[in-house]
């Protein structure tokens, strides 16, 4: 499996935006290769807001078949790109058992509209 970590920083004018935008990901439950996607607004103090987001795929190819011919015009669609101080975005190869815990963080406030599932 292939885990996505996506870690946005947001200016507090911009969190509601940025949250509407995420609620519109839901394309990716028809996506050939999509497993799930969950996120939502890292516990922090000062400084921006912090949003993430991890999205698991089957495996390498299917992610980068979906880079190449899908994430743009969902991307483009959301307006999010407008909402963002920063972007960091991590890959990681892991096993189905490596892949368990990861919606469990207890330092991130879950956005139920956030979550898209495999159709």
């Amino acid at each position: 499996m292939l885990i996505k970590k996506i870690v946005c920083e947001i200016d507090d004018a911009n969190a509601e935006a940025f949250a509407k935008a995420q609620s519109q990901w839901g394309a990716l439950s028809h996506i050939s290769g999509f497993i799930k996607q969950a996120g939502g607004w890292r516990k922090t103090i000062g400084g921006p807001l912090t949003a993430e987001i991890i999205s698991v795929w089957e495996n390498r190819e299917a992610y980068d078949h979906f880079m190449e011919n899908e994430h743009d015009v969902i991307y483009e669609e959301s307006g999010q790109k407008s909402t963002l101080y920063s972007i960091e975005v991590e890959l990681t190869q892991v096993d189905a058992d490596g892949a368990t815990c990861l919606f469990e963080n207890r330092e991130i406030e879950y956005e139920p509209g956030w979550t898209v599932i495999k159709a």
